[in-house]
């Protein structure tokens, strides 16, 4: 798979700016086309709406005027949340024209409800596509020079690894990590360094015996120590009432992101 069509979703300005700059790093590292999405609330009050449509115009602004100083093809997409169902039914909706969803992290610690809250998750589950999450603090211009692939033999692994090889074929470095593997899993490691291999991509394989830490904190030690700018990891799931939720460790690492995140389900 190339990146040739990368859906950057934009809400707030203070976050969608870093957001779309890294976005366009992409774009121009892979020579992709972007989309740049607002999904405009459905608010009855006059003063809401007025707010929200000085939102949408200034983020059209910005769209506008950084995808020309980087030279790269974009298009401008606003739709009403109400039409396509809420805001994580229209990113999803609008993933299907794109190989690569790129959304921020959900803010924790606030009391208000929102629409976006889960919305990371929600897109992983529902869009069909790899989604890159940018943390909210912090700034992240580029990314996939030190790559760190969390491995675990699965479905959702297997398919993250391979939503991923336009990153790895593009890094400087790439690293495939496993915290406690079984003995058939070291095995299956060695297969995937071949696997790679004939993408071009050259990986250091790497497991960890651990029993006291938490896996999602090992993941982030390691993230540090290998001084990575990309985590890229399978999203497990479990069923709750009927819906997904991401299983332990994905959430222990999209609560506490260092750097942004390549998910796949």
């Amino acid at each position: 798979m190339e990146l040739k069509q990368i859906l950057v979703f934009m809400d707030d300005p203070d976050h969608s700016a870093d957001r779309l700059d890294l976005a366009l790093n992409l774009a121009k590292r892979h020579r992709a086309g972007l989309i740049g999405l607002k999904v405009q609330p459905h608010h009855l009050l006059p003063l809401r709406r007025d707010h929200d449509q000085d939102t949408t115009e200034e983020l059209a602004r910005l769209f506008s005027e950084k995808i020309a100083a980087a030279d790269v093809k974009g298009e401008w997409v606003t739709v009403d949340a109400k039409v396509l169902g809420g805001v994580v039914e229209a990113i999803n909706h609008y993933a299907t024209f794109a190989d690569l969803v790129v959304v921020g992290q959900s803010e924790h610690g606030s009391s208000e409800r929102r629409a976006t809250d889960f919305l990371p998750e929600k897109v992983v589950f529902g869009s069909g596509k790899p989604v890159l999450i940018v943390p909210y603090t912090g700034k992240y211009s580029s990314v996939g020079d030190k790559v760190l692939v969390a491995w675990k033999s699965g479905r959702e692994s297997s398919r993250a690894l391979t939503d991923a090889v336009p990153f790895l074929k593009a890094a400087a470095s790439t690293h495939i990590f496993e915290v406690n593997p079984s003995q058939g899993e070291e095995a299956d490691l060695e297969s995937l360094r071949r696997y790679l291999a004939a993408h071009g991509v050259k990986a250091e394989v790497e497991t960890s015996l651990i029993t006291e830490l938490h896996v999602g904190d090992v993941l982030l030690n390691r993230i540090s120590d290998e001084g990575s700018d990309l985590l890229v990891m399978g999203a497990y799931a479990d069923l709750h009432f009927g819906n997904y939720v991401l299983g332990d460790v994905a959430k222990h690492v999209l609560n506490h992101m260092t750097i942004p995140v390549l998910m796949s389900h």
